[in-house]
This record gives C-alpha cells, sequence and structure tokens, in this order.
C-alpha cells in the first residue's frame, strides 16, 4: 500500500456530513422496545447508512444490534424527504463524559426508490455546500 492509498476514501457511497448547526435531524423507531419515535440530529448519511447523536435523555434507549427505523429524514426546508427504512445499528458510543451519544446503522433491505431518494438528497446537499 502506498502512502497515497492510505488516506484514501474506502466507502462505498459518497455521503453528505452534517454539523448540529444544520438542523438536519431524523425521527426513528425502534420497533417493539419503545412505545413512541425518537428525534436524532443526523451527522451524516449515505447510501448504505446513517450517523447520528441522540438527547442524553434517549442516549441509553439503544444498542448495537438493535434494529430502528428511519421513519423521516428532516433539515432545510428545500431538502425535506420522507423515508420509512430499515436499519441495523453498528455501534453506539457514549462514555460517561459526554452529553450525548453517537450511533452508527447500516440500512438493511433498502428499497431502490429509498436508495435513489437518499442519493438524490446527498447529492443536493453536496452541491449546495460548494
Amino acid at each position: 500500500m502506498t502512502t497515497k492509498d492510505a488516506g484514501a476514501e474506502r466507502r462505498k457511497f459518497e455521503r453528505a456530513v452534517f454539523t448540529l448547526e444544520d438542523g438536519v435531524f431524523g425521527i426513528l423507531s425502534v420497533p417493539g422496545i419503545h412505545d413512541r419515535s425518537l428525534q436524532a440530529s443526523i451527522i451524516n448519511i449515505s447510501e448504505g447508512g446513517i450517523q447520528f447523536t441522540l438527547e442524553p435523555q434517549n442516549k441509553n434507549k439503544i444498542r448495537a444490534g438493535d434494529r430502528v427505523v428511519v421513519l423521516q429524514i428532516k433539515a432545510p426546508a428545500t431538502l425535506k424527504f420522507l423515508v420509512n427504512i430499515d436499519a441495523e445499528v453498528k455501534w453506539v458510543l457514549h462514555p460517561e463524559m459526554f452529553e450525548h451519544a453517537g450511533a452508527g446503522c447500516q440500512f438493511i433491505n433498502i428499497s431502490p426508490t429509498s436508495r435513489e431518494q437518499i442519493a438524490a438528497f446527498v447529492e443536493a446537499w453536496n452541491e449546495s455546500r460548494m
């Protein structure tokens, strides 16, 4: 492996990256575990998955291996879209010193329509940032 290869992007899909100030959030459901949906700030999204942070009152409500449903993504007015995609929580990070917890999920059984919708969202977001 060359030095150039060491820093190469290994992700399969292009992703959109957000700050908390961007105000991009998702509505999530954890089937069979919680009676109501959770709101999470989205950190990044791609056709392959999603990373988000949870508010302090929700940070212990999901664990690695849980299945979640991403019910909706809400972003600035021109970039709102409805999803409804199953995902598996791959990791959760919530050290005691942090107020919020972070989680990364891989989409599972994603439909071609949902994949296209996310790809269009990522492209539109990234173009709006250039």
